[in-house]
């Protein structure tokens, strides 16, 4: 199987599995993009999602309610699945390695240290572009085909993020939902990001 036929049978299986009276409470899928080891060679996809229980419970500790209800860090942190990961999922990571060779992607890595910069980089960015294009395919790919409202029940948004919030967080989100659906979730991003530090204002 192709790293992308990959990615869909594992997030269908995952996103299908959850339990129809949790997803009542559910208002966020998360997908999760980060790299095993820091190696970017090794990108990799966690799914979960947070609930409106969850949302209650953390607004205390958050600096406001919008914070809460977009912040990953004050998310239920689970994990339905995690494709990609070496030990979870080591077909998933073959296949992985064989789609970013064939994109002619795949480097060795360097023992002179001027490579870091002049090929690792490069390389690791375009990796790391291929990977979140991939991944807003699959989203956008599960909403069109009714996978994600099957097991919600209805629409819900797919946030699309690292564990650093940016524009193109925003960009990847609104492109991987249907029109409108994550307008809240780009709204606070984009707020979060253009914010001024605390000591400027």
């Amino acid at each position: 199987m192709t790293f992308p036929g990959h990615l869909r049978a594992l997030a269908e299986r995952a996103i299908s599995s959850i339990r129809s009276d949790e997803a009542e409470d559910i208002y966020v899928l998360s997908f999760f993009m980060d790299n095993e080891r820091g190696d970017p060679r090794q990108p990799t996809l966690a799914i979960g999602y947070n609930t409106r229980t969850r949302l209650r419970r953390a607004t205390a500790d958050a600096s406001d309610a919008a914070e809460a209800r977009w912040n990953h860090a004050f998310w239920l942190q689970n994990e339905l699945t995690v494709i990609g990961d070496l030990t979870r999922d080591p077909d998933g990571a073959a296949a992985r390695r064989q789609w970013i060779s064939e994109l002619g992607l795949w480097y060795d890595e360097p023992t002179c240290p001027e490579e870091w910069m002049t090929i690792v980089g490069p390389t690791a960015a375009l990796i790391g572009a291929q990977f979140h294009r991939a991944c807003v395919h699959l989203a956008r790919d599960l909403h069109d085909d009714g996978v994600i409202e099957g097991a919600m029940g209805r629409p819900v948004p797919v946030v699309l993020h690292e564990p650093e919030y940016y524009e193109g967080t925003a960009r990847r989100t609104a492109a991987a939902n249907p029109p409108g659906l994550s307008d809240d979730f780009t709204a606070w991003v984009h707020r979060r990001v253009r914010r001024p530090p605390a000591d400027a204002r």
